[in-house]
């Protein structure tokens, strides 16, 4: 009896089924993000969003510890690059980062434009290259920024010129500036530009499309590639269980559909 009972906890071991990884020292993540409502921000000292939250049902359900921090993306990705026990959302998959993180997701859709105030009626773009005449407000080191630059367009000089990418820190910094007339046209999510509107002041009814940028990719969680991939595995059947319940749908409608309104 006891060899067989041995045997089955060889076997439990190393199938790597919850009980055995209940019984090693559960991973404490570093969970860096940025300011992007309604997918993650902070409100009332908490850091919370529809990607937040998600996080948080996925970690319980893997067994695994969080701590939260909210940085500036050009800070959160640097420390998110570098060896440490880290996962960095809400993040684009692209191509170019396919090889710097172990990817756990999808979190949901993303579908970047360029938006003008409805009163400049002067300002129709057929396609992206019209755009080239215009001061264009995006955030920095994000992946619609890096996608713009690929396609030639360059950050705006001191000196005020006309046209050109004028880079901010975060997507409520530009919001202000684009209610300044600091630029012409706004890069953002369908659903945050409404957001950061409202949260502005401003009736996000004036804020119209002027030409979807991409709509292709989708937001996902990062984890440096220090991180045990057995850790992704777990994140991943954590999101796969979490859909499958009825848990996303509920926290989707619970942030995004109410910002996309």
């Amino acid at each position: 009896m006891f060899l067989f009972n041995g045997v089955v906890l060889v076997v439990a071991l190393l199938a790597g089924g919850p009980w055995a990884f209940a019984q090693s020292q559960p991973p404490v993540l570093q969970a860096l993000t940025e300011s992007l409502p309604p997918l993650n921000y902070e409100n009332d000292g908490k850091i919370t969003g529809f990607a937040s939250e998600l996080l948080d049902l996925m970690a319980a359900e893997a067994g695994i510890t969080l701590q939260k921090q909210l940085l500036p993306w050009v800070r959160a990705y640097d420390r998110a690059t570098k060896p440490g026990d880290t996962v960095l959302y809400s993040l684009v998959r692209t191509p170019e980062r396919e090889s710097l993180f172990r990817w756990v997701g999808p979190i949901g859709s993303r579908r970047i434009s360029l938006y003008k105030w409805s009163d400049r009626q002067d300002i129709q773009l057929k396609s992206l290259e019209d755009a080239r005449a215009y001061r264009i407000g995006t955030t920095l080191e994000s992946a619609a920024t890096k996608n713009l630059i690929k396609q030639g367009f360059v950050p705006m000089p001191l000196d005020g010129a006309a046209s050109g990418l004028e880079l901010g820190v975060n997507d409520e910094q530009n919001m202000r500036k684009f209610i300044a007339k600091r630029f012409d046209l706004l890069v953002s999510l369908d659903w945050a530009a409404a957001y950061n509107a409202k949260n502005a002041g401003m009736d996000p009814a004036q804020l119209v499309p002027a030409l979807v940028l991409d709509e292709s990719l989708s937001y996902w969680y990062g984890l440096n590639l220090a991180v045990d991939p057995e850790v992704a595995k777990r994140l991943n059947a954590a999101l796969q269980k979490v859909r499958n319940d009825g848990r996303y749908t509920q926290l989707r409608q619970k942030y995004l559909l109410k910002a996309s309104k």
